[in-house]
């Protein structure tokens, strides 16, 4: 008894160790009981984190096997089927937990009853989304077909319904991206079967960036060097590094580097997002440039007025073109971010 107590000291003091430690003593020497078993999976599950292990379970099975009356038995198959839950051994816990709620209803435990149904509903509702996610992968799987590079996103890349995906966009463009496949997953159409536009709402972290038919992890975190090292060997189109001279560069006189970064991003993406692009400003090394979102924000308002006099003054970008005979200038997001600019046809 000593020792169950001193594991039982330990656990409460955080070293799940020690408890394990002090009960395999027990266990060697004179074997564990009911309550031991149970301190035991406790013990095991703490020294293993968040997600658990498949350590505990055999000693709940033990646990069950000593369980003399229903109350024990109910709460030995309460924590047997919430363990399996976690471990996402669904069809087990669904099976445990329902003889949970039989004891805890034959031993007039009501409460006890009403938390099983809601451990009963996460299953379903884990069952589904575990089969939406392996949907998922399979349906990628076949679309990369092993080899091709694709983003998947909500939205494209002209209109993301999302700060992610307009990030994401945005992302591929700094690395140099000039054209690649991309699959809006939030409508279904030809190559996106019905139902499965669905995915986008169970889970699934977007936009996913898939290369050589194998999902990017953590793609945005990136460095924008090691991202286009990446796209290249990929064979995704690229421009060449002489291309990516921002069309805005004619706006830097009086600029930082930063604001004339941040004209191109206004450019591309429009204005708005602004944590997102206070944080691509960091990561591209602009120091001077502000840290957060309602900064830049602010500071983009401070800014606007005097790229709207630039745009009305008609420059000569460095392709040669001013900003009315682009033949881009639809696609250009600037002249909305700073309000009405009067082009050519006003001026006349």
């Amino acid at each position: 008894m000593d020792g169950f107590l001193s594991a039982q000291r330990f656990l409460s003091e955080g070293n799940a160790q020690a408890a394990v430690d002090c009960l395999e003593k027990i266990s060697q020497s004179s074997g564990l009981d009911l309550d031991g078993h149970l301190l035991m999976a406790e013990a095991l599950w703490t020294q293993a984190g968040p997600g658990g292990t498949e350590a505990a379970l055999p000693h709940y099975e033990e646990a069950s096997a000593l369980a003399n009356d229903v109350s024990k038995k109910a709460t030995v198959s309460l924590g047997h089927g919430f363990a399996l839950l976690q471990l996402k051994h669904f069809s087990r816990a669904r099976q445990e937990l329902l003889i949970a709620r039989s004891l805890a209803e034959e031993d007039g435990n009501p409460a006890a009853a009403q938390f099983v149904d809601s451990l009963l509903r996460n299953v379903e509702a884990a069952q589904t989304d575990d089969a939406a996610k392996s949907t998922w992968l399979a349906f990628a799987d076949a679309y990369t077909d092993g080899t091709k590079p694709v983003l998947f996103m909500r939205g494209s890349a002209k209109e993301p319904l999302d700060a992610a995906g307009a990030h994401g966009v945005e992302k591929l463009r700094a690395a140099g991206v000039k054209a690649m496949k991309v699959v809006d997953l939030s409508e279904a159409g030809p190559e996106l079967p019905g139902g499965l536009q669905t995915l986008a709402d169970v889970g699934i972290e977007l936009p996913q960036l898939y290369l050589k038919g194998a999902g990017v992890e953590r793609w945005m975190d990136l460095e924008a060097s090691e991202l286009r090292r990446r796209l290249l060997d990929s064979g995704v189109s690229m421009k060449d590094p002489a291309e990516s001279e921002p069309c805005h560069g004619a706006f830097s006189d009086g600029l930082a580097d930063w604001e004339v970064a941040l004209v191109e991003m206004v450019s591309v993406s429009g204005a708005g997002d602004w944590d997102n692009k206070a944080r691509s400003l960091a990561e591209k090394g602009f120091q001077n440039a502000p840290a957060t979102g309602t900064a830049l924000e602010k500071a983009w308002q401070e800014l606007s007025p005097s790229i709207k006099v630039k745009l009305e003054s008609q420059p000569e970008m460095p392709c040669g073109h001013s900003c009315s005979t682009c033949p881009t200038k639809h696609d250009c997001q600037l002249h909305d971010a700073v309000g009405h600019v009067r082009d050519i046809e006003d001026l006349i």
